[in-house]
């Protein structure tokens, strides 16, 4: 079973970040889609989306691609081992103070969304009419491939 545990700065579950495209594949399984982009610094960037588990995974690298970001609305999630789909605006703030993230920042997006932005955990979490909808986290990708630990 696929363990759902959302980890700020460190994965989803047993997944890391930092992690291969292959080692990826044998916990995931195949994906339903790959997308790739090119962002104006020519980071490759590729998608990989399981709808079914609720899940997208990006990849980044200049040669190696690695894990650097999650996207999860599966509601069976969990963030510091509580259910994290079942909180509030309020009460996801209030979680993450408690375990350490305190700088905040909050938008209304273009297309309805609400997203609540937690800088030093780098973590977003979009809530429509007040429900949580995504949650989304990663870290910085260095031009060598590696991940920027300094940020």
């Amino acid at each position: 079973m696929l363990n759902l545990e959302i980890k700020p700065r460190v994965g989803l579950g047993n997944i890391l970040f930092g992690e291969i495209p292959e080692n990826l594949t044998k916990i995931m399984g195949k994906p339903e889609t790959v997308e790739d982009v090119r962002t104006d610094d020519d980071l490759k960037t590729t998608i990989l989306s399981f709808p079914e588990k609720g899940i997208t995974v990006f990849l980044e690298g200049l040669i190696e691609p690695i894990v650097s970001n999650f996207d999860v609305d599966n509601k069976s999630a969990t963030l510091f081992g509580v259910p994290i789909f079942e909180k509030s605006e309020a009460q996801v703030k209030q979680l993450m103070e408690e375990n350490g993230y305190a700088t905040f920042e909050d938008e209304e997006e273009e297309w309805g969304e609400r997203r609540l932005t937690c800088e030093d955990a780098l973590m977003d979490f979009y809530f429509v009419d007040g429900k949580l909808q995504a949650v989304n986290w990663g870290v910085y990708i260095k031009e060598d491939g590696t991940i920027d630990k300094d940020i």
